[in-house]
């Protein structure tokens, strides 16, 4: 409630919509961004079964990443070896770019 409140005050408007996770109230942002209070993210809201696949998808390949991307830095931070370094280096640089490219497709509404 107290998230709620505080949303409310910086000027986002409670949709009539609930999160199909938790059942909250949903808010839109100033931003338009829709957002969960309770699980603190956004959420997409989908018209026809098409949109909501390409979510699904895109959610599990940036899931993904984000765990390839946790096991290079605990390898990086382990590593002593420049060559090795440099592999692990450019190897999350690629996945970074990844992760960006795959961010703008997630942000449209």
């Amino acid at each position: 409630m107290k998230e709620m409140a505080e949303m409310i005050r910086q000027g986002a408007k409670m949709l009539s919509a609930t999160c199909p996770e938790c059942g909250a109230p949903l808010f839109q942002l100033k931003t338009g961004e829709t957002f969960c209070p309770r699980e603190r993210r956004e959420v997409k809201i989908v018209k026809d079964g098409k949109d909501a696949q390409k979510l699904a998808q895109d959610a599990s390949l940036e899931r993904t990443l984000q765990t390839k991307l946790q096991l290079l830095q605990q390898r990086l931070d382990a590593e002593t070896e420049p060559t090795e370094i440099k592999k692990l280096t450019e190897t999350i640089i690629t996945l970074l770019e990844a992760q960006r490219q795959l961010k703008p497709v997630n942000g449209t509404k």
